[in-house]
């Protein structure tokens, strides 16, 4: 009996480091970055796309993707289709989200994936940097909004 609770608790729990990334919030971060707006540019010409993808951000989705022997890779000019970009933001929730869990153990709810989307691993980050943690506050109540609108 002890052991089907064991067994139980690990299923169960919210700590088995599986992150589904929700469409409505991919559609609320989408809404929020740019309109839905493909060929949106921001951030003085870094920020592409619907997302809003950083160069950076896509060299770290295709890092994820070596790591997890995924056969995609993606290309800065990927930002522009929403398909694929799209399928880079869940390649890097699914992964960074994985990494707060294992990290703090509470579970990557849709308000710390929002987060991670505009501050990567802002749990690490230092809580004497307020700006940015206002920042990301001020972020995640817009995607909020997205969502309940």
């Amino acid at each position: 009996m002890k052991f089907l609770f064991v067994i139980a608790m690990v299923v169960f729990s919210g700590f088995a480091y599986a992150v589904n990334v929700p469409e409505e919030l991919l559609n609320a971060i989408s809404t929020v970055e740019s309109n839905n707006d493909d060929k949106a540019i921001g951030d003085s010409g870094k920020a592409v796309g619907r997302f809003q993808i950083w160069k950076t951000y896509v060299d770290e989705v295709n890092r994820i993707s070596r790591l997890k022997k995924l056969p995609t890779r993606f290309s800065y000019e990927d930002r522009k289709n929403p398909e694929k970009s799209r399928q880079m933001v869940i390649i890097y929730l699914e992964f960074w989200g994985k990494q707060y869990e294992k990290n703090t153990r509470r579970p990557a709810t849709m308000e710390v994936l929002a987060k991670i989307h505009n501050g990567h691993a802002f749990w690490k980050r230092s809580p004497k940097n307020k700006q940015y943690f206002r920042n990301i506050e001020k972020y995640w109540e817009k995607v909020k909004n997205a969502l309940e609108s």
